[in-house]
Formats: C-alpha cells, sequence, structure tokens
C-alpha cells in the first residue's frame, strides 16, 4: 500500500518535473541508504526515508522502560492530528500542562524532516516532551523561533497552516506559561525539540493573591481557552464556545475591566498574571 511519505513525495517531484521514490528496505535504510528529493522552492540533502511509524514513549518512573505507542495512518493530516491528540492525552494521563495548541504546531512542524525515525518521549510527569526526527534538521536554530521565517517547501504550505508562525506562537505561549521550548541537533542527523514546563508553580506572595471577582461559568471558559491559545480575539472564542462573536466581544471587555486579561493592540487579548492566578486557584 502506498503511504502518505510515497505520495507526498511523488507530488513533490512531479513539481519539479522529476520522479521520487522512498527506500523500504529495513536494512538498506540502517546502512545509510538515501532517497533523493527534489523540490522547485530549495535544495535539500539526500533525505534517509525509514520504515519506521512514530511511536510516543511515555516513561511512567525513570526507572521502569517506557510504555512505546506506535502512531500509523494513511492520511498525512491524519498522522499529524492522530500525533498531537495522543501526545496530549498521555501528557494529561501523566499530570503534564503542556497546551495542545503547542503540541500540534510541533507535531505539524515535523512536515519540515518528512516524519522520519520519529520518536515523542513524555518525561517528568508530563511536564517534559522531547520530539525528535532524523530529517534534514534545523540549519539556522535562532531564527526558526522568528515570525515569518521558515523553510516549507510549496507542497508543505499546503498542509501547514500559518507557515512561518508556528514555532514562534508556540514559544510564545510557553514562556507565558512559564515554560520553555528549546531546539538542538540530533544524533546521528536530525532535530530534537524539548518542551518543558516548571515542576511546580513558584509561590507567590500572600500580597498577589488570586482577586475575588464572580465569573460567569463562560468567562471562565474563556481564560481557559485564552490560557491554552496564549492569545485570541472575539472570532476564535466564539468559534471555540458556539457563540455570537458579539457575546464574546462582551465577556472579553469585562474580563478587561476586571483586570484579569489585557489588549495586545490587534483585536486579541491575553491573561494577565491576576487572571492567571485566578485560573490556578480555580482549575
Amino acid at each position: 500500500m502506498e503511504s502518505f511519505l510515497d505520495r507526498l513525495l511523488a507530488e513533490e517531484g512531479a513539481a519539479a518535473g522529476q520522479p521520487a521514490t522512498r527506500a523500504t528496505d529495513t536494512a538498506a535504510v540502517a546502512a545509510g541508504a538515501r532517497t533523493h528529493h527534489a523540490n522547485p522552492d530549495r535544495e535539500l540533502p539526500d533525505v534517509p526515508l525509514g520504515p519506521e511509524a512514530p511511536r510516543i514513549a511515555i516513561y511512567d518512573t525513570l526507572t521502569s522502560p517506557p510504555r512505546v505507542i506506535a502512531v500509523e495512518e494513511d492520511d498525512l493530516p491524519a498522522l499529524i492530528a492522530s500525533l498531537a491528540e495522543k501526545t496530549y492525552h498521555y501528557c494529561r494521563e501523566q499530570g503534564g500542562q503542556v497546551p495542545y495548541t503547542v503540541i500540534q504546531e510541533l507535531m505539524e512542524n515535523l512536515l519540515h524532516a518528512y516524519f522520519l525515525d520519529v520518536v515523542v518521549t513524555i518525561l517528568d510527569n508530563g511536564q517534559t516532551i522531547r520530539i525528535s526526527d532524523h530529517g534534514p534538521g534545523v540549519e539556522h536554530k535562532d531564527r526558526a523561533f522568528q515570525p515569518g521565517f521558515t523553510t516549507a517547501t510549496a507542497r508543505q504550505r499546503q498542509i501547514i497552516r500559518g507557515v512561518g508562525s508556528g514555532l514562534p506562537i508556540a514559544r510564545e505561549s510557553l514562556q507565558f506559561l512559564r515554560g520553555v521550548l528549546t531546539v538542538e541537533d540530533n544524533l546521528g542527523g536530525g532535530a530534537v525539540f524539548t518542551i518543558k514546563m516548571p515542576a511546580h508553580a513558584p509561590e507567590q506572595p500572600a500580597a498577589a493573591a488570586a482577586p475575588e471577582v464572580n465569573l460567569t461559568n463562560r468567562q471562565t471558559k474563556v481564560l481557559v481557552l485564552l490560557m491554552e491559545f496564549g492569545s485570541a480575539g472575539p472570532t476564535a472564542i466564539a468559534k471555540e464556545l458556539g457563540i455570537a462573536p458579539a457575546t464574546a466581544f462582551r465577556d472579553l471587555v469585562a474580563l478587561q475591566d476586571m483586570g484579569l486579561i489585557h489588549s495586545l493592540g490587534d483585536g486579541k487579548r491575553a491573561l494577565r498574571e491576576e487572571g492567571l492566578r485566578l485560573l490556578e486557584s480555580i482549575l
């Protein structure tokens, strides 16, 4: 059966006017076999296409072997969604607090590596996620987190939403929650992205206690969405909650008047420290 990688390479090869093939022999790949990939946008080094499906390794304890879950889908969008959803599920199962949107952005970013030998490792009670691959790697590590920078091919731009914005959004969202996102070279080629959340929330002084306010159930949901998204406007909130944009706008204004969120100047709002502390006290 032709896999999504075969189809993706065939489509990009056709766009470049050249055939594209995939190495399928496990021993040949292990020995360093390469398959050429050409595209009209930029030149890439030859990339080995291993037969392994993406795997999720969950460490319940550091002294026991991990649980390993293989994620197999025939369709590329389905693979991205399944890998993100399963990672989020097992992260939360361990007690982790990594936002789903951050996980999704990192899974979509694996398209640059053609999902070669992808291993997602969940550690530290779900507070640390490592995503490794054996793709082309990240040459410009600092620029990769700058808005607008991308190495996506024409075909990849059809699949990845918000090209050039995923990694910056993921890093900013994590920084707001006191988490970090880093990238380093993988052994044998490729990249390793690490998401790390704080082991526990820092102690707050008595003067910084959560504000006493009365929120409606919907306003609480709005705060939770802002924590998940990092920032959002009325349209995005309305879509998530199934309400009218005007209703979402009124809730955002009310929460801003309470001092729980602040405007970013582009129609979007983000949590203030007071809003984050209030959510921590509620959740």
